[in-house]
């Protein structure tokens, strides 16, 4: 009798072991048919948010090696024209103000009293990344930021969501390591300077930028945009979540932006509270008299 219960008992137990490791085979396949790189572009560029004008209030926590804070920001954009910002701390009344052209940024610091009139290079360091118009604009509206239709992407399944990568020179890609930094973020590293420097000389600097762009089936809207800047060794990931309609249109309510470079690193936490699109409004920006330039 003992030993038909433990016979019993190792059939049981190899039966569970093999039904758990079938389990793991299935649940290691994804159940998305893969697409062409091609067709899989055309319906990102389908599926992206549009706007004439948008309002929207948020909730932004940032932290950085420089220092950490929390504000609310009021938004008002103009589709490829103009990003409106009235930035106010935890007091509750306006500390700043910021008006950002495609050619230009400006913004006015009331508690200092002073003003900054000119290029996106003084929020490159804010952001810790290149920045310009256009990727602001798509970052703050949950699209895929510097995707270009013209370049050459490979697309693929990862997961439970599909996934478009810039292609890349062999000898770029044996020269980079990507690993993980302490935001669990993906970072670069050079495995092999020599044969790195000898790699990047070969190349334009847009050759040198690796992106990724992760894409949820059903509604294809980019969750996840990663762009990699290997001569810079920069990385900047913003993931999007909570998407809810506004105006039969998906938009992420949450968006969490991370950046790092060799010197710095830095994560914002964005959260919408309210989202509207297409009504009338003004972009009010004046700087007063008595206010002295940044320079």
């Amino acid at each position: 009798m003992r030993v038909r219960r433990a016979l019993m008992a190792c059939i049981c137990i190899l039966l569970l072991a093999s039904a758990g490791c079938r389990t793991k085979r299935v649940l290691d396949k994804s159940p998305l048919v893969p697409l062409s790189d091609n067709a899989l572009m055309e319906l990102v560029q389908m599926h992206t948010f549009s706007f004439t004008s948008l309002n929207g209030k948020m909730s932004v926590s940032a932290k950085s090696d420089i220092q950490n804070g929390s504000f609310k920001i009021n938004l008002r954009m103009a589709s490829d024209s103009a990003i409106w910002m009235s930035i106010t701390p935890a007091l509750g009344i306006e500390a700043a103000r910021v008006l950002l052209r495609p050619d230009s940024l400006m913004f006015i610091d009331k508690m200092k009293n002073n003003y900054y009139t000119g290029t996106f290079d003084i929020l490159d360091s804010l952001i810790n990344y290149y920045a310009e118009f256009e990727l602001m604009e798509n970052l703050l509206t949950g699209n895929p930021i510097q995707i270009d239709p013209e370049e050459k992407y490979n697309a693929s399944v990862d997961g439970l969501n599909y996934l478009l990568t810039t292609k890349t020179k062999r000898k770029v890609r044996k020269s980079v390591e990507i690993v993980e930094n302490i935001y669990g973020m993906p970072s670069l590293g050079v495995v092999k300077e020599r044969k790195f420097e000898k790699a990047k000389d070969k190349y334009d600097e847009d050759d040198l930028i690796l992106k990724r762009y992760y894409v949820r089936p059903g509604d294809f809207r980019v969750v996840r945009s990663q762009i990699d800047d290997v001569l810079y060794k920069r990385s900047l990931r913003v993931d999007y979540e909570e998407f809810e309609e506004v105006d039969g249109q998906l938009f992420p309510m949450k968006i969490t932006i991370r950046a790092s470079s060799p010197n710095q690193s830095a994560k914002f936490d964005l959260s919408y509270s309210r989202i509207r699109l297409n009504e009338s409004q003004s972009y009010p920006f004046r700087i007063p008299d008595k206010y002295t330039p940044i320079r």
